[in-house]
């Protein structure tokens, strides 16, 4: 299994992994590591396990969850020594989720630390803010890296747009204007490693472009699920197969709880 990785600083990588190119964070603080969020497949954390053992001579001592769905839980079975801080409503979120294999049914841990608002964590030279940002899901934490210009943004966004099987437009939206104003130069989403934060704004255009395509399309079923991706994106954004993967499943969830009508 191979991992990727992306250097933020001498003592802070992003590692993603095969499994849909699913994040884990780790910051370093001597041989102890905190990490943000913990990749998607039984494979990718056992790999990842052997990374820390073996390369980083570290271990994970506490791991942030963004938010409760299985593609990014999958390393917390394999650091049992670690604690688990996640939202208060993590559980809620995890019992909601619809699309997950068998394998990622079994990932669920129960967090050892909950939280239902702000919190300042000091790890070596980090000062890191976590604080709830529901829209997505209602347990979603962003986090924010001042010493690495960062935000965590969590799956608020997914690549240039934003998902609305889980949450309302609206709420997603202030959930989006929200980690956009913490105005950082990097941020990391839940998959593919470091986006520049014009993703944030996109995803904000996003469901605005699809709100006026659902109202023009009066609702229609098969006029709703005529409308482009390209059609919903900033002109100079050329959606990708995961983007055009859940803006299918977008038409689907607005036909179904019939948004926007």
């Amino acid at each position: 299994m191979s991992l990727k990785t992306q250097s933020l600083a001498p003592d802070a990588l992003v590692v993603i992994g095969e499994a849909y190119a699913s994040n884990a964070t780790l910051f370093l603080h001597g041989r102890d590591v905190l990490m943000v969020d913990a990749l998607g497949s039984r494979a990718d954390a056992e790999a990842l396990r052997r990374f820390v053992q073996d390369e980083l001579h570290a271990r994970v001592r506490l791991a942030v969850c963004t938010h409760g769905f299985s593609d990014h839980l999958a390393a917390l079975q394999v650091f049992p020594e670690a604690l688990v801080l996640a939202h208060e409503r993590f559980e809620d979120t995890f019992q909601a989720e619809r699309f997950r294999t068998d394998e990622e049914a079994g990932f669920f841990r129960a967090p050892e630390l909950r939280v239902g608002g702000p919190l300042h964590l000091q790890w070596g030279r980090y000062a890191l803010e976590v604080f709830p940002n529901a829209g997505h899901t209602a347990s979603t934490l962003n986090i924010d890296v001042p010493a690495l210009d960062l935000l965590f943004s969590a799956d608020t966004a997914v690549g240039h747009m934003a998902y609305v099987a889980y949450g309302e437009p609206a709420a997603i939206d202030a959930a989006l204007w929200r980690s956009e104003a913490r105005g950082r130069s990097r941020v990391i989403q839940g998959h593919g490693g470091v986006v520049s934060p014009r993703t944030l704004s996109s995803a904000r255009h996003y469901l605005r472009a699809l709100e006026g395509a659902v109202r023009e399309a009066r609702g229609a079923p098969e006029r709703v699920r005529a409308i482009a991706l390209a059609a919903c994106l900033p002109a100079d954004v050329r959606g990708s197969e995961v983007e055009a993967f859940f803006h299918s499943r977008n038409l689907e969830e607005v036909v179904a709880r019939r948004l926007w009508a």
